[in-house]
């Protein structure tokens, strides 16, 4: 393998990792800090009762729209059984992880990692859980851009998370909290 195409790989896993960690963070504070939003938006409406009113109003009138989510199939390598390289790095981690034979935690943790991005053909994840236990890879020129890929859309969204009414509740001042509150509920109401 090509030791500079090595070292690109190892950068991106790195970046993904990264991103990953700062995605599930962000997220995890915004669920925690959504309750506290929420309470606050709850107060305003019981302050101000004709918009509580209006609330109410609004919300008797939405109709609840389920929308079945499909996994975006481009951030991933679909495994088939031919991809005999998958096969072989979960078999490698499979080895290096089953609860069965290791009694680690962490490890164990990589392998109901590894054995579901298998299961639902996510290939990315099974080179980032290689290269957490430094199992040595070969991989497509593809891999690259799949991993790419996979880094972009934990940025997207972290970025989407970042505009989120509870996001900017969090960081502005005690003056500005009302309006972020107030600026929720008109463009719920309208």
């Amino acid at each position: 393998m090509n030791h500079l195409k090595f070292l690109e790989f190892s950068r991106l896993i790195k970046e993904l990792q990264f991103v990953e960690s700062d995605f599930l963070y962000r997220q995890e504070m915004l669920n925690q800090a959504n309750t506290f939003f929420l309470d606050s938006v709850n107060r305003i409406l019981i302050d101000y009762p004709e918009l509580g009113k209006l609330w109410i109003e609004k919300s008797e009138n939405v109709e609840v729209v389920q929308t079945e989510t499909t996994q975006d199939q481009d951030d991933k390598l679909e495994i088939t059984t031919e991809d005999s390289i998958i096969k072989k790095l979960y078999r490698d981690i499979v080895k290096a992880t089953h609860p069965d034979k290791i009694k680690n935690q962490k490890l164990n943790e990589l392998y109901l990692e590894a054995t579901s991005a298998y299961d639902t053909g996510d290939a990315v994840t099974i080179y980032k859980v290689c290269a957490d236990l430094m199992i040595q890879v070969d991989f497509e020129d593809d891999i690259l851009e799949k991993i790419k890929s996979k880094i972009q859309d934990y940025k997207n969204q972290i970025n989407f998370l970042e505009s989120t009414f509870t996001s900017q509740w969090i960081k502005s001042n005690d003056t500005d909290k009302n309006k972020i509150i107030l600026k929720y509920i008109e463009n719920k109401i309208n």
